[in-house]
């Protein structure tokens, strides 16, 4: 019987034991044994227990170890069964040799061995066997578990949880399998860190993914990383392997360049130097200690290649574009944009209105600007700038040609993503959209970003930068807009009674200047408020951030630690680069702190500012449609003596309708200073500028100006009165 008993735990079935039909789980005394007191039959259930455990987990484990998607699952199934199940078996051959020997510690007098000795051998292995049983249902996910298989940073994350239970036995099964665990999870990084290349197996378990588009792309999946990989340290790990993989590209299509070609560090040192970091790191992972070696990792590609790769003058090129074009620091840029885009779209209008009278079908369908004529309309943009320039070499303005374009954007690229920022807190861009006012049909400015320079910018760089562009070309569009009333000869000039002095004429026009003085009284408020917020936004927040931002860029690195990686005798030299990834994160924080300074993630402020935008366009239309009908009526009128009912009518329309636009823009006038008041005295304390931690030494610190409050003191903004409208200067209420 006690053969019997042994052979049962060791996983071998056994007649000592039936199985209920009704629940396979609980396994019982056979009732073949009726001269069993009621105690033996609980010691033997307890023995029935822990062999039924021990049969249905080597079955589990077996079946996760060969068909399980995760390789890190696999390892930690085959660990429990090779390693501590062993122990399990090994425990028992134990116990038989100390029956067969006759311990006294388990054989008593006369050589009988009591059962509840037996089960007493194994009281310490009912906790641990069932930890192992619950653990296999968590990786296999069966039906009663509650989820679908379990990820490998799920299983990591678990076991780093149960290695701090409180039962011994639990802690240790828990920090070894966490050690293998974390083994088969690193030797899937060290294919991505060292070689660039994902991992063949298993790879749909690594958080680094690759997207599915023609040109190779890579993302994190947040759901796949482990508890102690950071954000930041995720982020160096993706991109480590970018740019090992961007190197790998390069020199397959590049044998000729020897900046590629012949790197300050062979690529077989490179990885011996980078694999003794991994090497390095103790079981179970501390955190700060795989930080450090990523970050050791990620500095010496960047000393030993990147640099090579990646200059700093390519990138000091490419943020100049970025300011000259995308926030307006070119103000002829801007100025030439925006008069071309009026011309096309007057053009459009003219054929538009003739087509309307044939066809409204086709005229309505017309309505949109093409890719083709954007196109077009950018390349009259720039041969104006090239007409332009004395000198005929202009550096930045050469590389905007063949890199930037006016597109209209797809409905999942209109707003920036997130998936490739390393800051989990960044500051989303308002949703209100601002890039449908310089054309009828949405567009806005874009750059193509070709590798390696995309190891520096992401894609949602550049769609917040097309945010940024269209939001201060909206308002210096504007601005500009209304200026050019104030060039309407007809506005200004009363030329018909001037020159016949007429006394009906006079009457009329006095009349007329009376009707639209309040337009005007407007106009002159909206060009104020519009005008000092374009200086402000671009004189002040723009170049002060963006000069601030060169300048760090243009610095030096920080001078590195003697353990830091470089295996060349660069690392003696004090200034050095700093390594793409520190610049990347440095124009993350710069950008997201642009955006901030610039109003543009706040929902209420830029939906009232895009509601003025849109009824200055509004105004801007009525006013120049009423005084072209006001030409044609004096026109009749000189000819024939008298105006038709038509214009008449026509008159009294545009003039309500003009009335109707003006009280609009005071009212969003109003909402607009009203905001910035509220802002002003949200934004106080931490809460004035937008203050990202800094995450390691040499980081950027974004710069510190442009406050509300500056913006408010140059508006010294007027009031609605009750009659009449007028615009008080002084200090804002």
């Amino acid at each position: 019987m006690l053969h019997e008993l042994l052979l049962a735990l060791s996983g071998h079935p056994s007649p000592l034991f039936a199985t209920s039909a009704q629940d396979s789980s609980s396994p019982r005394a056979a009732e073949d044994f009726p001269l069993l007191s009621p105690s033996e039959a609980a010691l033997l259930r307890s023995i029935a227990s822990l062999s039924e455990v021990h049969r249905k987990l080597k079955r589990h484990l077996q079946s996760i170890a060969s068909t399980h998607d995760s390789i890190i699952c696999r390892a930690a199934a085959a660990s429990i069964l090779h390693l501590h199940l062993a122990r399990f078996q090994q425990h028992i051959l134990q116990v038989e040799k100390k029956i067969l020997t006759k311990d006294a510690s388990i054989v008593g007098a006369y050589e009988i061995v009591p059962l509840a000795a037996v089960v007493g051998e194994f009281d310490d292995w009912h906790r641990l066997m069932k930890w192992y049983w619950n653990l296999s249902e968590f990786m296999l996910g069966t039906p009663g578990s509650g989820h679908g298989r379990c990820t490998s940073a799920q299983l990591i994350d678990k076991l780093r949880v149960e290695s701090q239970t409180g039962y011994p036995e639990i802690e240790n099964a828990a920090t070894e399998l966490a050690r293998v665990a974390e083994m088969a999870w690193l030797r899937q990084l060290t294919s991505w860190v060292v070689n660039g290349k994902l991992p063949p197996y298993g790879g749909n378990d690594f958080f680094i993914q690759r997207a599915a588009a023609e040109e190779p792309k890579f993302t994190k999946d947040r759901n796949l990383l482990p508890g102690f990989v950071t954000a930041n340290t995720a982020a160096s790990i993706l991109f480590v392997g970018k740019s090992l993989h961007q190197v790998s590209h390069h020199q397959r299509l590049s044998q000729t360049t020897p900046a590629l070609s012949t790197p300050s560090v062979s690529d077989g040192e490179l990885a011996s130097s980078h694999l003794q970091h991994l090497a390095s790191l103790t079981l179970p992972i501390a955190s700060s200690q795989f930080s450090r070696s990523i970050a050791d990792i990620r500095l010496s590609l960047s000393q030993n290649v990147l640099q090579h790769l990646l200059p700093l003058r390519d990138t000091v090129r490419l943020l100049k574009c970025l300011r000259q074009f995308f926030l307006l620091d070119r103000g002829d840029f801007a100025m030439a944009l925006i008069s071309h885009a009026e011309e096309r779209v007057q053009a459009r209008q003219q054929s538009m209105s003739k087509l309307l009278a044939r066809d409204a079908v086709k005229a309505l369908q017309g309505l949109s600007i093409k890719d083709a004529e954007l196109s077009q309309t950018l390349r009259q943009v720039w041969r104006s700038l090239m007409a332009k320039d004395d000198d005929g070499e202009d550096e930045v303005l050469e590389y905007a040609q063949s890199h930037v374009s006016l597109i209209n954007p797809r409905a999942n690229t209109s707003r920036p993503s997130t998936a490739d920022s390393a800051t989990e807190d960044a500051p989303e861009v308002s949703p209100i959209s601002f890039n449908n006012l310089l054309f009828p049909n949405p567009t806005e400015l874009n750059l193509r970003i070709l590798p390696p320079m995309d190891l520096f910018l992401s894609t949602r760089d550049t769609a917040t930068y097309s945010s940024i562009s269209s939001y201060l070309l909206a308002i210096r569009r504007a601005h500009q807009r209304l200026n050019e009333l104030w060039k309407q000869t007809a506005a200004r000039r009363d030329l018909q009674a001037s020159r016949t002095q007429h006394a009906v004429y006079r009457s009329r026009n006095t009349l007329r200047a009376t009707a639209v003085r309040k337009v005007w009284a407007t106009c002159s408020a909206a060009i104020f408020l519009l005008s000092e917020t374009a200086a402000f936004f671009e004189g002040e927040i723009v170049r002060g951030s963006c000069d601030h931002f060169q300048e760090w860029v243009q610095q030096s690195a920080p001078d590195l630690d003697d353990s830091t990686t470089s295996n060349t005798s660069s690392q003696s030299t004090r200034h050095t680069q700093r390594d793409p990834e520190t610049l990347a994160a440095g124009h993350r924080a710069f950008l997201s702190s642009l955006i901030y300074a610039l109003l543009l993630t706040d929902l209420p402020y830029t939906s009232q500012l895009r509601s003025l935008l849109g009824n200055v366009d509004n105004l801007v239309a009525y006013f120049v449609r009423l005084l072209g009908i006001q030409q044609k009526m004096d026109g009749e009128e000189e000819a024939t003596g008298e105006a038709s009912a038509h214009l008449i009518q026509e008159e009294a329309r545009i003039s309500s309708e003009l009335e109707r636009a003006r009280k609009k823009v005071d009212s969003d006038l109003k909402s607009v200073v009203s905001r910035l008041r509220q802002l002003d005295q949200e934004r106080v304390g931490s809460t004035r500028y937008l203050d990202l931690r800094t995450i390691e030494r040499g980081d950027f610190e974004v710069w510190k100006g442009g406050g509300v409050d500056r913006l408010l003191m140059k508006l010294e903004f007027g009031r609605m009165l009750a009659d009449d409208y007028a615009i008080i200067r002084g200090s804002i209420e």
